[in-house]
């Protein structure tokens, strides 16, 4: 006799969120190790006596790096907060108001995570053209229209 999973959507969620924490572990593992070389050379370069244009170049670099750990932390917390939202039944989606045909979803969060979501995804959400609206134990993320978006290419 085969056991059958009761739920095998929550199964699959439990995997996916699991996979999305191993990747950002080790994606935040690479960023480090790009943010350490970089100070490095920014170091060697101070000592030696070198001119400052090496060290204005690692300065932009690590500036860089703490975007994109910024950025990939959002992006960890949202999936983390839809993917415990969507096995918990919780997670709702419509149409946005105030924002024209802007699409929305809505993501319940318990406890005491509401404020560091919202911090989490904030620098993300910025980026990329989305606003977030803590809303009880809930948060709303609007994507706004592409004239409203900072992601255009």
């Amino acid at each position: 006799m085969t056991d059958t999973p009761a739920r095998p959507e929550a199964d699959a969620l439990s995997v996916v969120r699991e996979i999305i924490r191993r990747s950002g572990h080790e994606i935040r593992n690479a960023l480090n190790g790009v943010l350490v070389n970089v100070e490095v050379v920014r170091s060697r370069n101070g000592r030696d006596g070198a001119s400052g244009e090496v060290g204005s170049f690692a300065q932009r670099a690590a500036t860089d790096v703490a975007k994109a750990s910024a950025l990939t932390n959002g992006a960890l917390a949202l999936i983390d907060a839809v993917l415990a939202a969507a096995a918990a039944g919780s997670l709702r989606s419509g149409s946005g108001s105030g924002y024209g045909d802007a699409s929305e979803i809505e993501v319940m969060i318990y406890g005491d995570r509401a404020p560091d979501f919202v911090s989490d995804i904030g620098r993300l959400a910025e980026e990329i053209g989305v606003s977030v609206e803590p809303r009880g134990q809930s948060v709303i993320l609007r994507v706004l229209p592409e004239d409203r978006s900072h992601s255009q290419n």
